[in-house]
């Protein structure tokens, strides 16, 4: 009888990486991951009639394809959709970034990136953020490595997450030209572009060396769904589709997804209220503490640099009024930042009363 205890396959090594596990938060709010807090995003989602049949048998991802194509305004050959952001950033590393083998990307981003270039054995060029660089993100850095650097993929995310800080118009524009002189490929990464004040389409278009990423988590409040797409050329979408990850989007979420495409200018109410108490938030609390330093956002949370304070303590502050932040100190260059979600106005009425609540008062 065969030894079942031993294995002769010659398996690889798995990659030292930290650990990516999610504290399960079974009660409160969650203001650590960008989720979209608000009551009328949840009547609209219940409201959706996904019939049992989208349950019970597959979907046909071309059908849909062609559908949320129509719907987003976007030719069903420029666009490709993923279980998820992290889905089509490892297709994008995996199937076209390898070919060069190089990544240039602003750190901190979204551990996604860095995670999926490291699996890919893809050499990561990182533009580092200092909040006392008058250029975010030290574009000056930025620009001179992607014109003295072969062609690469360059990856902007765009607000930046976890920082919230967001190129404009004309900012986006320079990298874009930059990269079309060297012979790289931009990806933006727009997770968080309905918080933001650029329209990356309408400011670049749909040139062959663009990729977006868009995701439906945080705009349109389907972190639950796990759907988001790529744009690119015809070219581009043919070699990612190869893997036809389309078909694991499973039919409740097609469902989902195009119930809520259709209520299109209620989204962006929603998410423009958002961005209002976003505001509110920011100016209440640099009334309160004028000494503390929040960094400019596109995206619906905010970093704030405790000075004087205690990050891990306002933490526990806000935990213990069922409001759960991000301490950002780990994070490469946040040391001494929170990082607090945005949600309704309501929402963070009751959030700013848990943490200042002998100062603030709140009058409509």
């Amino acid at each position: 009888m065969a030894d079942i205890t031993s294995i002769n396959y010659p398996l690889p090594l798995a990659p030292e990486r930290p650990s990516r596990t999610r504290e399960f938060l079974e009660h409160g709010t969650n203001l650590r991951s960008g989720e979209l807090h608000h009551t009328a995003l949840t009547k609209m989602i219940q409201d959706i009639d996904i019939p049992p049949q989208r349950h019970q048998f597959y979907p046909y991802p071309q059908i849909e394809h062609n559908r949320a194509a129509k719907m987003l305004g976007i030719d069903s050959s420029c666009i490709y959709f993923t279980p998820g952001s992290d889905i089509a950033i490892g297709l994008i590393l995996r199937l076209i970034a390898r070919t060069t083998g190089r990544l240039i990307i602003p750190i901190p981003n979204y551990f996604g990136w860095i995670d999926h270039a490291n699996l890919n054995q893809i050499n990561i060029l990182p533009i580092y953020f200092n909040d006392q660089c008058t250029e975010n993100f030290c574009l000056k850095t930025l620009l001179d490595t992607i014109q003295t650097t072969p062609p690469s993929i360059v990856a902007i995310s765009n607000p930046n997450s976890p920082t919230g800080i967001e190129f404009d118009d004309e900012t986006i524009l320079a990298i874009s030209n930059s990269c079309i002189r060297q012979g790289h490929l931009l990806v933006i990464d727009e997770c968080f572009i309905a918080f933001g004040n650029i329209d990356h389409l309408a400011v670049l278009g749909q040139p062959e060396h663009i990729i977006y990423v868009r995701s439906f988590s945080k705009g349109y409040g389907l972190a639950g769904a796990r759907i988001a797409a790529v744009i690119a050329s015809p070219t581009i979408i043919d070699i990612l589709s190869q893997e036809r990850t389309e078909a694991a989007i499973s039919g409740s979420a097609w469902a989902v997804l195009q119930g809520i495409l259709v209520k299109e200018y209620q989204i962006k109410q929603i998410c423009q209220s958002i961005i209002q108490a976003r505001e509110y938030v920011i100016g209440t609390i640099m009334k309160l503490r004028p000494n503390w330093q929040i960094l400019p956002s596109g995206a619906n949370f905010i970093n704030v640099k405790i000075c004087g304070d205690s990050p891990a303590q306002l933490v526990k502050t806000a935990a213990l009024g069922g409001f759960y932040i991000r301490n950002m100190s780990s994070q490469e260059r946040m040391d001494g930042y929170i990082r607090i979600g945005i949600g309704e106005l309501a929402l963070m009425v009751k959030f700013l009363k848990q943490l200042f609540p002998s100062e603030y008062k709140y009058s409509e």
